[in-house]
């Protein structure tokens, strides 16, 4: 079976496991864990960042966020379709007790005067906007990228306003290694997350960066969620192989343009999908007409040993990733069209 739910299915390799099984471990609670703190150290360091806190997922990462730059009744700016406001289960509210302010945005890119229009409207009759989030990559729009001088203009506006900008780098490492700009997110952001358990493969994991502060604040935070953990080295010790090893992303995007470029050229075959969307980096979106027509091609796909997912009810996404072989994208090519073609 073929599984392109999500680039969160993959498997660790033999690799990642033998770091595992070498690796040092102490009480993170305590501090004392080895691997734990070197994660730490090398991600803040490799973004820019002063520190950093290893995290059991993206979502706590990023609540604790919102934890540390909000009060109660105030108000966060992010686009509609972000994956904070729509997929961490409303705990954006139930723990920080903050709403969200929608905000245009092409491809999760903000504009300047989108954002400064929203500020301005705060002023007098409604909440304080405290806070801005970025997704990077943007999901809902296909895994775009948000340019790192799109982030450097919001972040300008962010701090002209004393207001805070978190990134919600979940896949951060898409646009990271296609811009190649350098990674100081640091000198630009309040803080950051990204995931050790999508993109880069390990089996469990996310970081929060920020400043000394921040993150001693996090410590707490993470604590008061029931996230303290003892010898958390024996998966750290895998996130830090998937870091280092992080590289294969751009084969991922190879991948993923060559079955996109395939389908482009059958197109004619390809009669019960609307539109394929790819936005260069690892997903591709297929639109059908509704859900019934997108439920069928879901289940003939799956009858032909190839698993797929629903982004919205009528839009199917393909996620490639780290376990997805060579010899894997022809077969998943004619999967599609012979799914399709019907």
């Amino acid at each position: 079976m073929i599984d392109l739910r999500s680039d969160t299915v993959t498997k660790p390799t033999k690799d990642m496991l033998e770091s595992i099984l070498s690796a040092q471990l102490g009480d993170d609670e305590y501090r004392e864990d080895p691997t734990v703190n070197e994660l730490e150290e090398y991600c803040a360091k490799l973004l820019g960042f002063e520190s950093g806190l290893f995290v059991t997922s993206g979502t706590m990462g990023n609540q604790i966020a919102l934890l540390n730059h909000t009060n109660p009744g105030e108000e966060v700016v992010t686009t509609s379709d972000s994956h904070i406001k729509n997929y961490e289960h409303g705990a954006a509210s139930f723990l920080s007790r903050i709403q969200f302010r929608d905000v245009k945005n092409t491809d999760g890119s903000i504009s300047n005067e989108d954002l400064t229009q929203i500020i301005e409207a705060s002023k007098i009759h409604k909440p304080k906007v405290s806070t801005v989030v970025i997704e990077n990559t943007h999901l809902a729009s296909g895994g775009s990228i948000v340019p790192y001088e799109n982030i450097k203009s919001i972040s300008d506006i962010a701090k002209e306003n004393d207001m805070n900008l978190h990134i919600d780098g979940a896949r951060v490492w898409h646009a990271i290694l296609v811009e190649d700009k350098g990674y100081d997110y640091g000198s630009y952001t309040d803080s950051l997350t990204f995931c050790f358990s999508k993109a880069l493969g390990a089996p469990v994991g996310s970081i929060l960066l920020g400043s000394h502060e921040f993150i001693e604040d996090s410590r707490e935070y993470r604590k008061k969620l029931g996230g303290g953990m003892r010898q958390a080295g024996v998966i750290a010790s895998a996130a830090r192989y998937a870091i280092e090893n992080r590289e294969h992303i751009l084969k991922d995007h190879e991948n993923t343009k060559f079955i996109y470029q395939k389908l482009k050229e059958r197109e004619e075959e390809l009669n019960l999908i609307e539109t394929i969307s790819y936005k260069d980096t690892n997903m591709i979106f297929l639109s059908f007409e509704d859900m019934t027509v997108s439920s069928n091609f879901i289940k003939k796909l799956e009858d032909q040993n190839i698993r797929s997912g629903f982004i919205r009810k009528n839009i199917v996404r393909l996620v490639i990733h780290k376990d997805v072989n060579q010899e894997d994208l022809d077969k998943i090519v004619d999967a599609i069209v012979h799914s399709s073609s019907s």
